[in-house]
């Protein structure tokens, strides 16, 4: 299929690795700023559009990579094409897309990117929307050509999913770099978490997590969590998180007694 993308970002950079790899042509990229579009297309052999006159205007698919305050401006920029506008935010609703075009949709991945790190489309559940069953029918047939799970979602279910996936991803992410950051003040090797780490996200993805919970507030060790909490005076932030996730555990072992 011909598609068309807006944007350089973690995204695109996945995204157009994934169409290349599954034979659809990029008709071309577009972003606000020049030398990212350059240096994107290069990399990937692809037309470089710098102006809005250079956009192919026919095309399968138009789709918009941007971050979530870009997708409106991307979307009055598309209205004049003839082809299916798509983005790939999990929280921004289809109706952001409706106002400029009758032919769109939604493609979210469930993942996380960076350029760093190439990512098997295969593996990825991509969550589809559409404004038709005819763009529907079009965009499924698209997805299935990335990854093997590939379902229908609304917006408003997509968006609750991105939170999970907030709290799944990004906030464990950060918590496991707090952790490191507390290993390096003492000076103490950051690999002796790694076995532990690997460890409880195997649990948590194989066994119920509320029923596998662990630690000092699950099992309301008050001087074990006062312990922690005065070690982090010095850390105002991480003290109150400290203390506001030990009482969301204590809530979930009460809320949730024979698991979710």
């Amino acid at each position: 299929m011909d598609i068309f993308l807006i944007g350089t970002g973690n995204v695109a950079f996945s995204l157009i690795q994934a169409f290349q790899k599954q034979g659809h042509n990029i008709k071309g990229v577009f972003s606000r700023t020049k030398e990212h579009t350059k240096s994107f297309c290069e990399k990937f052999s692809v037309p470089a559009c710098y102006d809005l006159s250079e956009i192919p205007s026919i095309c399968d698919f138009y789709f918009i990579c941007t971050s979530d305050y870009g997708i409106e401006s991307a979307a009055e920029m598309l209205k004049e094409k003839n082809g299916i506008k798509v983005h790939t935010s999990g929280s921004t609703q289809m109706t952001i897309l409706q106002k400029f075009s009758k032919d769109c949709g939604v493609m979210y991945p469930v993942q996380t990117f960076s350029k760093s790190k190439t990512v098997d489309f295969k593996n990825v559940p991509l969550l589809i929307e559409a404004s038709s069953v005819e763009s529907e029918a079009k965009l499924m047939k698209l997805a299935l050509t990335l990854s093997s799970d590939v379902r229908k979602m609304t917006s408003v279910q997509r968006r609750f999913l991105h939170l999970a996936a907030v709290f799944a991803c990004n906030f464990t992410n950060h918590f496991i770099a707090v952790s490191k950051m507390l290993t390096k003040t003492e000076n103490i090797d950051f690999d002796l978490l790694k076995p532990l780490i690997q460890e409880t996200m195997q649990k948590a993805l194989t066994l119920d997590p509320v029923k596998h919970q662990s630690g000092p507030a699950q099992r309301d060790d008050s001087q074990i969590l006062n312990l922690h909490l005065e070690m982090l005076k010095d850390e105002i932030l991480l003290k109150k998180i400290y203390s506001f996730v030990s009482s969301s555990i204590v809530d979930f072992r009460e809320r949730f007694k024979n698991g979710i």
